[in-house]
C-alpha cells in the first residue's frame, strides 16, 4: 500500500542530492546542497514530504517538499480581512527507476487529501515546470503565467523602453513639476530597510483584497466567493536573496549583492531627507520595487512593484534596469497576475512600449477550499457543502515571491 510520510532531515537530504541532475545546473552538487540547506533557515513550515510503499518503507518512490505560511483572504461582499493558512508545494521529484508508475499522481493526491483537511488550511499553491494537467488531475487550476520581460540584448526594444521611460504624459509633468522624483526622496532597497518595504506591500495587498471583493463585476457576476492571496514576507525575501548572494559568489565570484531594490518616498518625509534609521512607518513609503539576481539566467527579475502612479512605475523601472546592466544581465523579468492591479496597472505597462507575455515554465496552479461559513477548521471538509466551495476564489499576488 503507497503511503505519504513525512520525511526527516536526512531523507530530504538524500533526495536533494538525488534530484541535483533536474534542478542543479550551473553550479557543482555541494553548491546545490548549500543553496538548499540555507534556504529553509529563512522560510516558515518547512516539511519534506515522501512516498513510499509500506511493505519496503526505506526505499522512496517519490518526494516533495512544502511551506506553510499564514495567509488573508477575503469573502465576496465582506470588508473583513481573515487569516488562513497556506500550503506551497515544490521540488516534486520521482527517481528516473520509478518513473512512468503514477508515483508523483499519487503523491500528490495524497498531499492535495491531507492539506484539504488539516486545521485552517485554506488553499495550497505550486509552479509547474512540466505538462500542468498531472497537477489538474490531483485538484489544482491553471492561472495565466502571464510576465513582463525586457529583452536588453534587443537594441530596439531597449530603445523603445528607454524614450518611454522619458516620454512623460502632460498631467505626469505637472506632478513631476511638484515633486521632482531624485536621489533626495527616493532611496535604495536593503536589508536595512526591508521590513518597512515589506509591511508596506502587505497593507496594500489587504486593500486590494477588499476592493476585489467588493468592486470586481467578475466576482458579482460569478460563482466566485472569496479572494485569498500569499504574503510578501521576510521569509520569502531572505529566501530569494540567500540564493542570490550564493550563486553571485559561487558561480560569478562577486561580493555579495546588497541592494535589493528602490523605494519613492512620500513628499512629507522626502522634503525632511530621510536615512535608513529614520524610516520608521510604511506610510512614509509611496511606491516601491523589490527585486532579486538571477546570476544563472542573466536576468534581474523583479520579486515585487507597487506604484502609486505611472511616473512612479517609470521611475522604479528604470532603477531596475540600470541595476540590470551594471550586474550584466541580459533581461528583467516580471510577473504579472492578470486577477488584479496589485503589481502595476496593464496601462503602465502600454505606457513603456513592452508586451506581456506567456512565459514558459512556472505555470501558478492553485487549489482552494476556504468554508463559506467563515470557520477555518476543516475536520469535516469531506462533507458535501464543504466540496463545493473548492476552488471558489481568486488568487491575487501571483508573483515571483511566492515561488519556492
Amino acid at each position: 500500500m503507497l503511503e505519504l510520510r513525512l520525511g526527516t532531515w536526512e531523507q530530504f537530504k538524500l533526495n536533494t542530492y538525488s534530484n541535483y541532475q533536474e534542478w542543479g545546473n550551473s553550479i557543482n552538487i555541494e553548491h546545490y546542497w548549500e543553496r538548499e540547506r540555507v534556504s529553509k533557515d529563512h522560510v516558515t513550515g518547512h516539511r519534506p514530504w515522501i512516498l513510499v510503499d509500506s511493505e519496503q518503507p526505506d526505499e522512496i518512490l517519490a518526494s516533495c517538499e512544502t511551506y506553510t505560511q499564514e495567509s488573508p483572504y477575503c469573502f465576496k461582499g465582506t470588508n473583513e480581512i481573515k487569516f488562513g493558512l497556506s500550503e506551497s508545494v515544490a521540488s516534486v521529484f520521482v527517481e528516473p527507476k520509478h518513473r512512468n508508475k503514477g508515483y508523483a499522481t499519487k503523491l500528490m493526491k495524497l498531499l492535495y487529501d491531507r492539506f484539504k483537511n488539516e486545521d485552517k488550511r485554506i488553499f495550497c499553491d505550486l509552479y509547474s515546470d512540466i505538462n500542468p494537467i498531472v497537477y489538474e488531475k490531483c485538484g489544482w487550476i491553471q492561472n495565466p503565467p502571464t510576465t513582463l520581460k525586457i529583452n536588453l540584448k534587443d537594441e530596439l526594444i531597449v530603445s523603445k523602453f528607454l524614450n518611454s521611460i522619458n516620454n512623460n504624459k502632460a498631467d505626469e509633468v505637472s506632478v513631476s513639476k511638484e515633486f521632482e522624483i531624485n536621489e533626495n526622496n527616493s532611496k535604495p532597497i536593503t536589508e536595512g530597510n526591508i521590513e518597512i518595504i515589506l509591511k508596506k506591500g502587505i497593507e496594500h495587498t489587504k486593500r486590494v483584497l477588499l476592493e476585489i471583493a467588493n468592486q470586481n463585476e467578475t466576482i458579482n457576476n460569478s460563482s466566485i466567493e472569496y479572494v485569498f492571496s500569499k504574503q510578501f514576507t521576510k521569509s520569502e525575501f531572505y529566501w530569494e536573496i540567500s540564493q542570490a548572494k550564493l550563486y553571485s559568489t559561487a558561480i560569478e565570484g562577486f561580493e555579495a549583492p546588497t541592494v535589493f531594490g528602490h523605494c519613492i518616498l512620500n513628499k512629507e518625509i522626502a522634503r525632511g531627507g530621510c536615512d535608513d534609521d529614520d524610516l520608521t512607518d510604511f506610510n512614509d513609503v509611496k511606491s516601491f520595487i523589490v527585486w532579486t539576481f538571477d546570476y544563472r539566467e542573466k536576468c534581474l527579475k523583479i520579486l515585487k512593484l507597487f506604484a502609486d502612479s505611472e511616473l512612479d512605475f517609470k521611475f522604479l523601472l528604470k532603477k531596475s534596469y540600470d541595476q540590470a546592466l551594471k550586474s550584466n544581465f541580459q533581461s528583467i523579468f516580471a510577473w504579472w497576475p492578470k486577477s488584479s492591479s496589485d503589481k502595476f496597472k496593464k496601462e503602465y505597462i502600454d505606457s513603456i512600449n513592452q508586451e506581456i507575455i506567456i512565459r514558459n515554465g512556472s505555470i501558478p496552479m492553485v487549489t482552494s477550499w476556504i468554508n463559506l461559513n467563515g470557520n477555518t477548521n476543516n475536520n469535516n471538509n469531506h462533507s458535501t457543502d464543504n466540496d463545493n466551495n473548492i476552488n471558489k476564489g481568486i488568487w491575487i499576488n501571483v508573483e515571483k515571491f511566492g515561488w519556492v
